[in-house]
């Protein structure tokens, strides 16, 4: 019976590698928006300011079909229920690949913003980092001089002090 099934189901593979290479260089970074987001909903965030929240109409519903369908149905017959299916909800091959398109465009483009902005701040505080080590530096420089010289002052007042009491010991004969 188990050569029956190889015959009649087809294994799924678990995961394929999609090359998105050819996308990623038409990006225009031009249209995408994005305003404060956070970490844990960038997706989100992004969709929803691009007006793309809305996945029922989305590249998505091919996904959504493709999981409710066996796992080891042959691959050209899921193919063709789930584009079947699309019809039903008033979506074709065209619109959906159109509609990943848009999403993949818009994700580079603010990955691509996101990236120059970081950047920017990062350089920005790694500049700071160096105005503060060149002020640390001439500080720590204005220190050893203020040493220098407090060293100086000192062994010269020390020097007028013992002149005036060698003198002072000299007139009360207290030299010998």
């Amino acid at each position: 019976m188990g050569f029956l099934k190889g015959f009649f189901v087809e294994e799924v593979p678990q995961e394929e590698d999609y090359d998105f290479g050819q996308i990623i260089e038409d990006v225009d970074v031009g249209g995408a928006e994005l305003d404060a987001v956070r970490t844990d909903t960038l997706i989100e965030d992004i969709y929803s300011q691009n007006e793309l929240a809305d996945k029922t109409k989305s590249i998505f519903k091919i996904e959504e079909l493709i999981n409710s369908l066996p796992k080891e149905m042959v691959t050209e017959t899921k193919r063709n229920s789930v584009l079947a299916t699309l019809e039903v909800f008033g979506l074709n091959e065209s619109d959906v690949e159109n509609d990943g398109m848009k999403r993949t465009e818009i994700l580079n483009s603010i990955l691509i913003k996101i990236s120059e902005e970081a950047d920017k701040s990062i350089r920005e505080k790694e500049e700071e980092i160096e105005n503060h080590k060149k002020e640390i530096e001439r500080l720590e420089k204005e220190i050893s001089a203020q040493q220098l010289e407090l060293k100086s002052s000192q062994a010269t007042i020390e020097a007028e002090n013992k002149r005036i009491v060698d003198l002072i010991k000299f007139i009360k004969g207290e030299n010998e």
